[in-house]
């Protein structure tokens, strides 16, 4: 049987004369959820797609503006793993400043920092990889959480359809068990 007949059934649509109205509401209630969620990673899928592609403009720009270089410790980096140090840009300016350090180092160590085109020390630029991770990673908590709610809401919507459902089978049953009785 084809996917969408079977559940356009399993919501309440179809001939079915045991299928009380209850159970018509409820299954339109989880077919609204079901397109509500189909609609939510649509819109997570092209917000993930407009994210990457800001962060891919980002990363460019930054991998255009900064430079790896050189710097030399001046003194050890200490347990707060911070040292000033000396490098010297790509125009042959030569600064000092703090860097990080990661691991405690000695005097006249060298490491690798980042510098900015006016010699100032800056974060190592973003990466492809960097982008991928972050557009995957928001993505799935930003559809994780919408679905968490989702799923609340619609345990609350169905709550009162459920107990109408049981006070319906209860009725029900009310007028069924007597002639049940007579059959013993």
């Amino acid at each position: 049987m084809n996917p969408v007949l079977r559940l356009a059934r399993q919501i309440g649509f179809g001939r079915n004369d045991l299928r009380r109205p209850v159970d018509r509401v409820d299954g339109l209630i989880v077919g609204f959820a079901v397109l509500v969620g189909v609609a939510l990673v649509v819109a997570g899928v092209l917000a993930g797609l407009r994210l990457g592609a800001y962060e891919a403009g980002v990363a460019a720009r930054q991998q255009a503006t900064r430079t790896a270089t050189t710097a030399v410790l001046l003194k050890d980096s200490g347990p707060s793993l911070t040292a000033p140090a000396r490098w010297t840009t790509r125009d042959g300016t030569v600064h000092t400043g703090p860097v990080d350090a990661f691991s405690q180092q000695s005097a006249g160590a060298s490491i690798q920092i980042w510098t900015d085109p006016a010699g100032a020390v800056v974060s190592r630029p973003i990466t492809v990889l960097d982008v991928v991770l972050m557009v995957f990673v928001t993505l799935v908590a930003g559809l994780t959480v919408a679905f968490i709610v989702l799923r609340a809401l619609v345990h609350l919507v169905r709550l009162p359809i459920q107990r109408w459902g049981a006070r319906t089978w209860e009725a029900d049953w009310a007028r069924t068990a007597p002639q049940w009785r007579q059959w013993r």
